[in-house]
C-alpha cells in the first residue's frame, strides 16, 4: 500500500499538478493532504476546485493548516464588524487579503469541517498520528531539532508522527518513534524548481509491518509561477513579503520570518504599534538581503 502526502501548496497548483501526476503514476492507493491548501501564489481559486475534482475521483483525508485557521479567523472578524482585524492591502496582511477574495461559501465550510489532526489507520499497519503542525496547534513548528518534537514523540499514542507546515522536509527516530516532515509543494525551502512531497509505504522489518518514507522532489515551472505572481497583481497587494515568496521560489533561500519579525521590530523600535507601514518592511527587506522583484 501506498500513501501519497502533500501539503502546504500554498495555492501553487502547478506543482501541485506535478507531484499528483508523480504519485498516480506509482500509483498511490491513497492521499493525504495535511492543509495550508492556499495563499502566497495567485492560484487559490484554482487550487481549491482542483482539490475539490481530485477527491471526488480518489481516496483522500484532509487536515485544516494555519492558513485555512487564519482565513476562518478574517471571517469571523469580518461578520463581527472589528474594522481593527481586517486585513489592508499592504505586506503585512495583503498576501492574505489577496487569497480570502478568492474563497468562496464552499471554501468556508471545507475549512470548518476540518480537523487539525487525526490518527490514521489501517487493517495490519502501524497507527500513525497525522497533523499540520503538532497535534495540538496548527502553527507549531515541530522541527527535527526541536525538543517539542522529541516531547510529542513521547507523549503520542502511536509509534509515528507525520507533520508538515516547517516546509522543511526529513525524519527522525527518537525512543523508537518516528517522525516525518514532507515538507512543502508550493513554497519548498532549500530547493527551487522542486517540489516537496513524499509516499509512504508499508513493509515488512523484522517480522514487522513498518511505514517507509519516501522523500520526492518533484520538478516544476517555478519561473512561470513567478510571472503569474507579477500578472495577478499580487507582488504590488504585498510587496516585501511577496518579494520574499519569490526568493524562496527562484533561490529556495527562506527569510520570511525573519523579514516579519524584522518589520515588526523596527516599527516598535520607531515607537508604532502597527507594522503595516511598508517603509518598514522595505527596511527590513535590505537588511536581509530580499530583492524587490518589481
Amino acid at each position: 500500500m501506498k500513501i501519497g502526502i502533500i501539503s502546504d501548496i500554498h495555492s501553487n497548483i502547478i506543482a501541485l499538478k506535478a507531484c499528483i501526476s508523480y504519485m498516480k503514476s506509482v500509483p498511490c492507493d491513497e492521499y493525504l493532504f495535511l492543509g495550508d491548501y492556499i495563499s502566497d501564489t495567485p492560484y487559490t481559486r484554482e487550487t481549491m476546485d482542483y482539490v475539490y475534482d481530485f477527491s471526488s475521483k480518489h481516496n483522500c483525508l484532509f487536515l485544516r493548516g494555519n492558513r485555512e485557521d487564519y482565513m476562518l479567523e478574517q471571517r469571523r472578524i469580518i461578520d463581527q464588524g472589528v474594522e481593527n482585524g481586517k486585513w489592508r492591502w499592504n505586506s503585512a496582511t495583503g498576501n492574505l487579503l489577496f487569497t480570502y477574495r478568492q474563497l468562496n461559501e464552499k471554501d468556508f465550510s471545507f475549512f470548518d469541517s476540518l480537523p487539525i489532526t487525526f490518527q490514521y489507520q489501517k487493517t495490519g499497519c502501524p497507527s500513525v498520528t497525522i497533523c499540520h503542525g503538532s497535534p495540538a496547534s496548527s502553527r507549531e513548528r515541530l522541527l527535527i531539532e526541536g525538543k517539542n518534537t522529541q516531547k510529542w514523540l513521547k507523549d503520542i499514542n502511536t509509534n509515528y508522527l507525520i507533520c508538515a507546515h516547517t516546509h522543511l522536509p526529513g525524519e527522525l527516530e527518537y525512543r523508537g518513534k518516528h517522525y516525518y516532515n514532507c515538507g512543502s509543494v508550493g513554497i519548498a525551502i532549500g530547493t527551487c524548481g522542486y517540489a516537496q512531497c513524499m509516499i509512504i509505504e508499508d513493509v515488512c522489518i523484522n517480522g514487522k509491518t513498518a511505514w517507509n518514507p519516501t522523500f520526492l522532489k518533484i520538478p516544476y515551472d517555478n519561473n512561470r509561477v513567478v510571472q503569474d505572481i507579477r500578472i495577478s497583481g499580487l507582488l504590488s497587494k504585498a510587496p516585501w513579503f511577496v518579494n520574499s515568496n519569490i526568493q524562496i521560489l527562484l533561490t529556495g533561500t527562506d527569510y520570511s520570518s525573519q523579514l516579519v519579525e524584522l518589520a515588526n521590530k523596527l516599527a516598535r523600535e520607531a515607537g508604532e504599534q502597527d507594522f503595516a507601514d511598508e517603509k518598514y518592511w522595505r527596511e527590513a527587506a535590505q537588511q536581509l538581503g530580499v530583492p524587490d522583484y518589481r
